[in-house]
């Protein structure tokens, strides 16, 4: 947590309704973190960027994440991806193995249950002149050796000393941005089964995050 504290900011997961979430899916509202002239705030947003320039919402299921590859050059992401960047807080993310109908869900999260940031674009379209709707996506890359076993892509996770710099409007030099995402140290991210119930969004409790070692953990 010293590193948000370091933005001037306290972050809690229990920002909106007071009740930390276990299942948050895409198109639901998450907080995000982003610079606000010269200080960094938290910001209510929908997960799934939906563009200034569009006009409606229905990419945004299909913009939940951006290769990192490709976002400095993509229509969708190139201009957020200059000055709009923000960090999403998490502890974990889930993916999934197995057939169609026999998804085993795995709880990625840091080896030391610490929460980190993921690496992300924020865009603000305007559905009504006077009701703007912040939304945004999350960058990926291939995955680490460690977990290329579940899933080939991971989400694109900031180190603690880099959040700032990726927060920084006013630098707009693709190449220095691009430089700040890599991929964590193969040990650093551990893979856990976990319920079947996640695979239902209906289901968004601590008992999601039960395993055969332990009955359920909480998220900060």
């Amino acid at each position: 947590m010293e590193a948000w504290r370091q933005l001037g900011i306290e972050v809690t997961f229990d920002f909106f309704s007071h009740n930390p979430r276990f299942n948050v899916a895409p198109t639901q509202v998450h907080p995000i973190i982003l610079a606000d002239r010269e200080a960094f705030a938290l910001q209510p947003a929908r997960w799934g960027l939906v563009n200034s320039w569009a006009r409606d919402a229905k990419r945004a299921s299909r913009q939940i994440n951006a290769r990192s590859e490709t976002v400095a050059e993509s229509r969708a992401y190139a201009r957020p991806f200059r000055r709009q960047r923000c960090l999403v807080p998490a502890d974990g993310w889930y993916e999934w193995t197995g057939p169609k109908k026999q998804r085993q869900p795995h709880w990625i999260h840091r080896a030391d249950r610490e929460p980190f940031a993921f690496a992300g674009l924020y865009d603000i379209w305007y559905p009504k002149a006077e009701d703007p709707a912040v939304t945004f996506t999350i960058l990926t890359m291939d995955s680490t050796e460690a977990l290329a076993s579940i899933y080939p892509r991971m989400p694109m996770i900031l180190p603690p000393d880099r959040l700032e710099a990726w927060l920084d409007p006013g630098n707009e030099d693709k190449d220095s941005v691009l430089a700040l995402l890599d991929l964590p140290p193969d040990d650093a991210f551990i893979a856990e089964s976990v319920s079947s119930r996640v695979n239902s969004v209906k289901h968004d409790d601590p008992g999601l995050l039960a395993t055969e070692e332990q009955p359920s953990l909480d998220l900060l």
